[in-house]
């Protein structure tokens, strides 16, 4: 006579928390880079390209040192004389913010959502970057 097990809809659902809790993964958060090169640079040219298209961007080489944000403006099209060839033009910057989660960077673009990993570069949380 074999014994059945009986779980309740309370003793299922806790099972079904401690076995989810091992496969969540850690919420991002803001970092810094630990170092740039040109090869961390242009792996965030190409990152930047992925989250937002376009040609890549002009960085400086202290993007993400100081700060885990960076605001890209977007380039104004001119005449031969300098002049602005649509007038003044109201685009918002673009926000990227660079974060680490379970040890890896992310650059992440928050108004879409979407981020891409970064293999190459080292960051360190934000928090932490002055040490």
């Amino acid at each position: 006579m074999g014994r059945r097990l009986f779980l309740s809809s309370s003793q299922l659902a806790a099972v079904w928390l401690l076995a989810g809790c091992g496969i969540t993964q850690a919420e991002p958060q803001p970092a810094r880079l630990s170092n740039m090169n040109p090869a961390i640079k242009a792996e965030l040219q190409q990152a930047i390209i992925k989250l937002i298209g376009g040609e890549p961007v002009k960085l400086a080489d202290n993007a993400f040192a100081d700060s885990h944000q960076l605001f890209i403006e977007q380039a104004i099209l001119r005449d031969p004389q300098g002049r602005p060839i649509m007038g003044r033009h109201s685009q918002p910057a673009i926000l990227l913010e660079l974060q680490q989660a379970d040890g890896q960077c992310l650059l992440s673009h928050p108004a879409s959502g979407r981020a891409v990993a970064l293999t190459d570069s080292q960051c360190q949380p934000a928090a932490t970057a002055d040490d």
